[in-house]
Parts: structure tokens; sequence; C-alpha cells
């Protein structure tokens, strides 16, 4: 494990008794609460000293959904563990300039809201989506309430984001879970080529999460994942690559211990300082944390 404490920049909290999340209805694993007082007993030897909390895909259509309650939950999730330092919700980003007035409630009533997700990857028309006008207008509304966007796709949508970035120069941008690669697939090179042409954009970092995930869930190694992590280092560097956890989804496929272990295997080869940035410094900055 590292020497020092880490922040984990993709923890998800839910409860289901008091928001509603269509998703995980009848899934074994996922179809409970997860609290912060589960985190903390997952983490085991993994040292945290902050997170930063990313919306859960609650529920919502066209007319509205569960954005500020969201919010307000997370709010009271730190009440028991002031270790959520940010937030991250969901907003209705394809509603372009109209989605300002939320925002503005987001960034007077909540100072932890540091930037918003909206889940393109799951869309009935991902391109249709994120290539719309109102939705890139949505998108670069965001630079005037100082909030960055995190993409979540899957490596089939990964054309669609190199198309969309160059649409939004001003927004700083995360990609989560490294662009969910094709692992268990073996879509390496299609992998190299579209992190090597995402990095091109310097308002781009990769969020390094959720490997295993995309992986065999029973079989993965640290074989199967390492060229993965190589080629995102190889990318972005270790000055605009981020560690993260993606608890508890990763619980599919690893542990929180398991995951921080082959990424400390992959770093090796690292500098103290290069280590540190990747699991610490980058965090806070980018996530603009007060630590």
């Amino acid at each position: 494990m590292p020497d020092f404490p880490i922040i984990d920049t993709h923890l998800h909290v839910w409860d289901p008794r008091r928001l509603s999340y269509s998703w995980q209805k009848g899934s074994a694993l996922f179809d409970r609460p997860y609290l912060v007082e589960d985190y903390r007993r997952d983490c085991r030897a993994v040292e945290v000293e902050a997170m930063v909390f990313l919306e859960c895909y609650a529920d919502f259509d066209a007319s509205g959904g569960q954005y500020i309650e969201e919010i307000e939950f997370v709010e009271d999730e730190a009440k028991r563990d002031p270790r959520i330092a940010a937030i991250v919700p969901m907003a209705p980003l394809e509603r372009g300039e109209a989605v300002a007035a939320m925002l503005e409630e987001m960034a007077t009533r909540f100072p932890k809201v540091r930037g918003i997700r909206r889940i393109v990857e799951f869309d009935a028309d991902p391109r249709a989506l994120t290539l719309s006008p109102k939705f890139i207008e949505g998108v670069n509304t965001l630079a005037r309430f100082d909030m960055h966007f995190e993409i979540n796709v899957n490596h089939t949508q990964m054309d669609i984001v190199l198309e969309f970035v160059k649409r939004v120069p001003e927004v700083p941008m995360i990609l989560d879970h490294c662009g969910k690669p094709g692992i268990a697939e073996g879509a390496l090179d299609q992998y190299r080529r579209d992190i090597a042409e995402l990095a091109q954009h310097p308002n781009v970092v990769c969020k390094l999460s959720d490997l295993p995930v995309e992986a065999n869930w029973q079989t993965w190694t640290d074989t199967d994942l390492r060229p993965y992590i190589d080629a995102t280092l190889d990318a972005f560097g270790a000055d605009r690559t981020i560690y993260a956890g993606d608890w508890p989804v990763c619980l599919q496929a690893t542990s929180i211990e398991r995951w921080v272990g082959v990424l400390d295997r992959a770093l090796a080869g690292l500098s103290d300082d290069e280590r540190r940035s990747i699991y610490r410094d980058n965090a806070i900055r980018f996530y603009r944390l007060a630590l």
C-alpha cells in the first residue's frame, strides 16, 4: 500500500430507501444501501485522506430528476464522514443554456460541488446527445460556474469523445475509468490510439480506475491490466493521471485493496513525487480540494 494517505476521486454512496435508482433493481450486489460506513470498512489497509463523490445515475427523465436531492443526501453522508471533500452531481446539460439556473443553485447552496457528470454511455443515442448543439452549449456553460465535466463512456464510444472535446476547449474535463477500454476483448491497440489522441487536448485529464471491471471479472491478473496502465501513463503522464477507486461498482471484479495493489506494482518504477501526483496531488489540484 502507499506509505502516505491517498485521495479517492470516484466514490459512490447511495440509499434506495431515499432516492430511486432503476438500474440497481434486481441486482444482488447493488440493490441495497452503500453508505460511508461500508466504504470505511472496505478500505481496510488503504489509508484514504479524502474522497470525491460521483453521481450514481439516480432516476431522471426529460421532465426532471433527483439532482438536488442527491446532493442533499451526500451532504448528510459527509456529516458522518467529513472526508467527502467534493461532490460531482448530475445535471441535465442537454438543456443547454437553460441549465444555468440549476448550476447556479448548486454552486450557491453546495460549496462542495466541483463539476458535473451527465453519463452519455447509457443514452439511447450517445452520439446524437453528446454532439448536439444544446448539450455542447450546456457543457460550455460549466465554465461560468468554475465547474468541470466528467466524461463517462465505453471504448466503443471513444470516437464520439474525440469529436466532442474539440468543441469544448475551455472547460476542464476528466475521462472516467480510462474510457472503459475493451480489456476483455483485447482492444489494446485501439486504446493506445484513442488515449494518445485524447491527451493532445490540454484541458483533459484521465482517471485511472475500474480496469478490473473491464477485464474478465473472475480471471483477470496484473498482466491483463498492466498494458492499459502503461498506455495511460505514456499518453497523459504522471501529472495528468488521477487515481480513483469506483467503489462499490469495483466490487464486481475487485476490492479496493487489490486494485491499489495492482497500481502499486505498476507504478513502482516512478519517482516518489510522481506516485504522489497520481494518488494525491493531481486530485487536490483538479478538484480544488482544501486539504
